[in-house]
């Protein structure tokens, strides 16, 4: 899948339109002037005119002292994009940062195992450019691609320089897995928040209701976010039509308060499951559930992500990952700090929500 980790995706993540020049002779903007309009329109909050006056796109970002608005290269993109989809292209190869290049710590059945790419090798080049000095999302970004399409890898093995080219092919990815335990609980496992999550989560409930099942879980450890429309898709399916999910503003939007929407409902008793690695899109779901009482939640505190981020596509082909929106639970709370409080604090979260939702009533 040439990727070991994803990037931890902003709440409202959406891929906006691009930019066109409205025509005229007038010179199209620079890669600044584009970034200074988007900042000065759409930021979460003001931005001042000393940052909006800096010369460069790095020190304008920089000064923003924001860790989630990001210039995104052309590589960083497809990898941001590949991301929201349950499905994606690549070579079947898990990388992480080496002192070479990019270290191959597993293959799995794919194109690059079948070209005979082993775990040890150090991917040096992509298709004739070096990787070793480029940031670690943009080189795994050149690896992916469209599927059908081919990528020369340089790599080095026991001392020796080896070639390698591959046609990317479409994997499998899903976001949603379900199983139901001995007891008649069934357990929904979301990994992320991609465009078809809260759709599996319907089947997955409707699956489990048909065998069975008295009670659900909905495991949302390690969850870093993803599509703010498929959280609140998943909470809606817990939540009657019109209960509160989330309260959104930003210094560039009025506040205003997104709804639990219509459709069909779960009203089987159910536990969330969180831990520090749940973050952002997980965090909405997990904090609506618990402020209507309609779940308890076991685990940890979660991340503490309060940040709604957009993608703006640029003529150049790269992109903006701009923070547009703050978000409070139903209830009011500010997570920026805290996190989601768990009902109950537990190691084993997993074991005592089984236990609790398997007890006689």
């Amino acid at each position: 899948m040439a990727v070991a980790a994803l990037l931890a995706f902003g709440l409202g993540l959406a891929l906006r339109p691009l930019h066109r020049d409205a025509g005229g002779s007038a010179a199209p903007p620079t890669l600044a002037d584009q970034i200074r309009t988007e900042l000065a329109t759409r930021y979460y909050r003001p931005v001042p005119d000393r940052v909006l006056r800096l010369g460069s796109v790095n020190a304008m970002l920089a000064a923003l002292d924001d860790p989630y608005t990001r210039y995104l290269s052309r590589g960083e993109l497809r990898l941001a994009q590949r991301a929201v989809h349950e499905g994606f292209s690549g070579v079947g190869l898990t990388l992480l940062p080496g002192e070479k290049g990019l270290l191959v710590t597993r293959t799995q059945p794919g194109p690059a195992k079948l070209a005979g790419m082993r775990p040890g090798d150090t991917i040096l080049a992509v298709d004739g450019a070096s990787v070793v000095s480029l940031p670690f999302d943009e080189a795994l970004g050149r690896i992916i691609g469209r599927a059908g399409s081919s990528v020369t890898m340089r790599v080095w093995r026991h001392g020796h320089t080896l070639t390698f080219r591959v046609v990317r092919r479409q994997f499998t990815r899903p976001s949603v897995r379900w199983h139901l335990t001995s007891d008649g609980v069934g357990v929904i496992r979301i990994e992320r928040f991609s465009l078809r999550t809260s759709a599996l989560t319907r089947k997955a409930a409707a699956q489990l209701h048909g065998a069975g099942a008295r009670a659900l879980v909905l495991d949302l450890r390690g969850n870093p976010g993803g599509l703010l429309s498929q959280a609140v898709g998943v909470a809606s399916l817990f939540l009657e039509r019109g209960l509160t999910v989330a309260a959104l503003g930003g210094a560039h939007r009025e506040a205003s308060l997104i709804y639990a929407r219509d459709g069909a409902k779960s009203r089987l008793p159910l536990a969330v499951l969180v831990d520090r690695g749940s973050a952002s899109a997980a965090e909405v779901v997990a904090g609506a559930l618990s402020d209507h009482g309609r779940a308890r939640v076991y685990g940890e505190r979660t991340y503490g992500k309060s940040l709604v981020q957009e993608i703006d596509r640029l003529p150049s082909g790269a992109a903006l990952k701009l923070t547009v929106a703050t978000y409070r639970t139903p209830s009011g709370l500010d997570i920026s700090r805290n996190g989601v409080r768990p009902d109950v604090v537990t190691a084993h979260p997993l074991a005592r929500a089984l236990a609790a939702l398997a007890a006689p009533a």
